[in-house]
């Protein structure tokens, strides 16, 4: 494919998902087995998660989840500061960026809203184990949009996993719609990268 025609697609998926996710906003839905989503949790949050069918669990899952939109929030940040990322590859880093900060703010909200307390984001973004470890090895914008394909994978497995241990249900729609949105972004670069854009392995663990 000549690479105006992969900048077009690019923009034309780009698009796509923007629109789904405003129809999904409308609608009214703003996107982890239990394990998976622990195995995700434990090196961004302390004390680990002890997933609980309580309101105090929902809120541990909450703030695993919210500290999985920082470090997307952070890693988006350092991507698109290398300098790597040009034209359509950074237009799309930074409306991703947007998404997971609009994530971010609907997490919160559900935090508040159970009576907890937000996890704060990390100051520096290398103290975030996955990023400390990539950043070395980014050369490339390729580099960063596999990076970023990684973490958008995890993500979508962790949050569709997760949504049978909530105790309560008003939450399901919640973190269902980011997880989806997590997979349309893992769609779109896998696309990008010349693979198969379909959500690779067991959606569930």
């Amino acid at each position: 494919m000549k690479e105006r025609d992969l900048t077009n697609k690019y923009l034309e998926v780009g698009e796509l998902i923007q629109r789904g996710r405003r129809a999904a906003l409308k609608a009214g839905v703003v996107g982890l087995g239990a394990s998976a989503f622990t195995m995700l949790g434990s090196s961004l949050l302390t004390p680990s998660v002890a997933l609980g069918a309580d309101k105090a669990g929902d809120v541990k899952i909450a703030n695993v989840a919210l500290n999985l939109e920082h470090q997307a929030i952070a890693a988006y940040g350092v991507g698109a500061g290398t300098g790597l990322l040009e034209g359509p590859a950074l237009a799309a880093a930074k409306l991703f960026m947007s998404h997971h900060e609009a994530h971010r703010d609907a997490l919160m909200g559900v935090i508040k809203k159970f009576g907890g307390t937000p996890v704060e984001p990390k100051k520096n973004p290398k103290e975030y184990d996955a990023i400390a470890k990539a950043v070395p090895n980014i050369k490339s914008a390729a580099d960063i949009l596999e990076f970023a394909l990684t973490l958008e994978e995890q993500a979508a497995r962790a949050y569709i996993g997760v949504l049978t241990s909530f105790s309560d249900k008003e939450l399901i729609p919640v973190l269902a719609g980011i997880g989806a949105a997590e997979a349309q972004h893992a769609a779109l670069l896998r696309f990008v990268l010349q693979k198969n854009p379909l959500l690779q392995g067991p959606v569930v663990k």
